[in-house]
């Protein structure tokens, strides 16, 4: 027959096994008669602040005071660990089905359980693997994590390698390497070593580690990656950063995208503002800028429309390119089809289909129909094989010939 055992307003209790359930009730400490181990095999409730000296097995533990549940050792229990208005410290592993706590959950070694839900914060020191682990302020774990969900109110902070289905946080996240399909995070997101994330949505600002892989990228602010990075899709309210090369399917940046080293996109680039290539730009679709950009490489495209300033060391979009009013170009531009707008400025130019609008300003022009309109400006030679048109007050530096075959670009570039 199960033994049901109670205390209540004792300095010490000591037990050893108990084939049944234990209460109790405003006793100071808990200790093992023997060993170093307390067993109970049905429930241990307790009420009011107890200091558990040594490791306890059980097979459910209830709590419903506001107090401190102290653990001198591992804690396992076999069904649910309750504690729903109070703390528990446990400074050894912790090992359950369920864990609830109203207010602090701290395991000085490893966490393993189902779920694991604290009020305020759950901090292990250890590793912790688990299907749910909620903090409704903090999460922070000092080794590695293998869930399916983490989340925190406010942050959630990992500082080993994480494999994870979905990281939350309404605040901060934090990790240092490892794999996780979604991030959701309110404000900010950092990965100091190598990440792989399916899914990053961030509402502030975010950076990962060296040779980090993101399928998609979603911040509202800024982005950064400390390295080569892999992406699918960025998109970005404000900055873009990339400390090395980058490659993916497509970005998409309200600001400035910059990167150190190479950026290669397979189905475009769309910025608002500035893109500033440290090496060489290539989109096998469109690229489309607002207002500059700077590449130290070349610039390899479909197709480039650029509101401002592009400069390259050389130009190629193979379907067409288009400037805005006033731009600037520096590099020589190679494309089927180019437009160049109203008192824009620009090297040499050799295409198929070209248009130069009124008091534009060009280097020299390599095509097979040309078009200039009124009071331009061409500084070099002119070679057409179809026709030239050229409206009044058009200044010419040479004389334009037709030809019956354009050099290739290469020996005029």
């Amino acid at each position: 027959m199960a033994e049901r055992l109670s205390f209540k307003n004792e300095d010490t209790v000591e037990l050893g096994k108990v084939d049944g359930d234990v209460e109790i009730r405003n006793c100071r400490t808990l200790r093992p008669s023997e060993g170093d181990t307390i067993l109970i095999t049905g429930t241990l409730s307790i009420a009011d602040e107890i200091n558990i000296e040594g490791a306890l097995q059980c097979g459910r533990l209830e709590s419903k005071s506001r107090d401190q549940i102290t653990v001198h050792g591992n804690l396992t229990v076999e069904k649910a660990a309750s504690v729903p208005r109070g703390s528990l410290t446990i400074y050894g592993d912790a090992k359950a089905r369920d864990i609830e706590v109203g207010a602090a959950l701290r395991v000085d070694g490893n966490l393993e359980c189902v779920a694991a839900k604290a009020g305020a914060s759950i901090k292990v020191t250890g590793d912790a693997k688990a299907q749910r682990l909620t903090g409704g302020a903090s999460v922070k774990i000092e080794g590695n994590v293998d869930v399916d969900r983490i989340s925190g109110g406010g942050s959630v902070g990992i500082y080993g390698k994480i494999q994870a289905e979905e990281f939350d946080a309404g605040g901060s996240g934090k990790t240092v390497r490892g794999v996780i399909k979604k991030v959701s995070v309110g404000g900010s997101f950092k990965a100091e070593e190598a990440i792989e994330i399916e899914d990053l949505d961030v509402g502030g600002a975010a950076k990962v580690g060296p040779g980090s892989k993101i399928s998609t990228v979603d911040i509202g602010g800024t982005f950064k990656a400390d390295g080569d990075f892999t992406f699918g899709e960025i998109n970005v309210g404000g900055t873009v950063k990339i400390n090395g090369n980058a490659t993916g399917r497509l970005i998409e940046v309200g600001g400035t995208v910059k990167t150190e080293g190479d950026l290669e996109v397979s189905e475009g680039l769309d910025v608002g503002g500035t893109a500033a290539i440290g090496g060489n730009l290539k989109s096998d679709g469109k690229i489309k800028v607002g207002g500059t950009v700077r590449a130290e490489g070349r610039i390899d495209t479909f197709r480039i429309i650029v509101g401002g300033e592009i400069r390259a060391e050389y130009i190629k979009a193979t379907d067409g390119f288009r400037i805005g009013k006033r731009a600037e170009v520096r590099g020589f531009v190679e494309s089927n089809e180019i437009l160049i707008r109203e008192r824009a400025r620009t090297d040499s130019l050799y295409g198929s289909d070209i248009r130069i609008e009124e008091r534009a300003r060009v280097g020299s022009i390599y095509g097979k129909t040309i078009y200039i309109e009124r009071d331009a400006y061409v500084e070099g030679e002119v070679l057409y094989t179809e026709s030239l048109e050229a409206e009044d007050g058009v200044t010419f530096r040479e004389e334009p010939r037709k030809v019956d075959q354009l050099p290739p670009p290469e020996q005029v570039s």
